[in-house]
């Protein structure tokens, strides 16, 4: 460890202290000191400096005395490393060779000449890593490509050695697009990391409900109805359904065992998308685009050229729907012009009530 005052030098200036089992050796690896305070050892016990004198007539008598109190304790609780020596076996003996005077400098004047010696023989090599363990305390993990997702594994990342605080994001739901299968049931690692996310039973059953009441719905939808937190929702919603990423039914979460290639009604739920860049009332994120949902548009005029379009439509084939839904794209872009129509109107609406506020206020 260096000596007393070493020692003394580190504890002073709240260096940690080294533990060296070959000093002479540069190439050891030292193990580093845990330096603690008392508060942290121990609680309602004191760590004294004793020192005790015994009678050399009588051994059993003794005289103690107090020398002081400890405040600090340094412990060398980690793994020791491997110790490798710069040693080269002699050829035809047992004994070894020590190559430290060959490998560096050993005093000042070695040092000085060290470049304009004439080596006779080369040098052999030695070139041992820096470290043999990658921690300084045994773990039982074991590295491996595959991700476990199992509640075995989540237990032992909780207790092995570096635990990460932060909680581990999983990619567990499924996203599929237009022209893919889409899934009958969630996985059972999706539904097992659903359960751990949120073991209240309320957010399930809302969920569940919402789905059975309709199997397609959109993030904002669901949200609303549920009024439980934008977090929350992405981490058990992989329970209940899949994501549909492109094509008629874009941006929409739909139930498991549901297609809504192969139901008429599914053109209900159809999405068209509505850019407000004319509203500065409206906030910019959502100036830019909007996703609706067919069935969530409920202005009168809309459910009415939706009824009267699904009563004189014919019915579309296979690829057609699979490439454009249910209903036709006219009547998407009519319905688009109404929920335009509707906000500029309350947009409307809305700025002259402010400027009137504004004049009162003002007079």
């Amino acid at each position: 460890m260096g000596g007393l005052q070493l020692i003394s030098q580190s504890h002073l200036n709240n260096h940690s202290l080294e533990l060296s089992h070959t000093p002479n050796n540069p190439y050891t690896s030292r193990i580093m000191a845990e330096r603690k305070t008392q508060d942290n050892v121990s609680s309602g016990t004191l760590h004294l400096v004793m020192k005790v004198r015994r009678k050399k007539s009588n051994p059993k008598k003794m005289k103690t005395k107090f020398l002081g109190l400890i405040n600090t304790v340094y412990s060398f609780d980690v793994m020791c490393d491997f110790q490798y020596l710069p040693l080269k076996k002699r050829i035809g003996t047992d004994g070894f060779d020590d190559l430290i005077p060959r490998l560096i400098p050993t005093d000042m004047s070695s040092a000085l000449s060290w470049w304009d010696q004439t080596q006779s023989l080369p040098t052999p090599l030695f070139l041992p890593p820096y470290q043999f363990s990658r921690y300084l305390t045994p773990s039982m993990k074991i590295l491996g490509r595959e991700t476990d997702h199992t509640e075995k594994t989540r237990r032992a990342v909780r207790s092995g050695y570096g635990q990460n605080l932060r909680v581990e994001r999983k990619a567990l739901s499924v996203t599929v697009m237009a022209n893919d299968e889409f899934p009958l049931e969630p996985s059972t690692e999706a539904v097992e990391e659903a359960h751990f996310r949120c073991k209240h039973e309320e957010p399930h059953r809302l969920l569940k409900e919402l789905f059975n009441e309709r199997p397609m719905w959109t993030r904002i939808g669901l949200l609303y109805r549920t009024r439980i937190d934008d977090s929350l929702l992405r981490s058990i919603l992989q329970k209940y359904a899949f994501y549909i990423q492109s094509g008629p039914w874009g941006r929409l979460w739909c139930r498991f065992g549901y297609d809504p290639r192969k139901d008429k009604e599914g053109g209900l739920y159809q999405t068209l998308m509505v850019s407000f860049r004319q509203h500065g009332s409206i906030p910019e994120r959502q100036r830019l685009k909007m996703w609706y949902c067919v069935m969530d548009v409920q202005l009168p005029k809309a459910v009415e050229e939706l009824v009267g379009m699904v009563e004189t439509q014919a019915m579309p084939t296979e690829e057609e729907v699979r490439e454009k839904g249910w209903l036709p794209p006219n009547l998407l872009d009519r319905i688009r012009d109404l929920i335009k129509e509707d906000v500029a109107k309350t947009s409307k609406e809305l700025e002259g009530s402010m400027s009137m506020h504004g004049e009162e206020d003002f007079i």
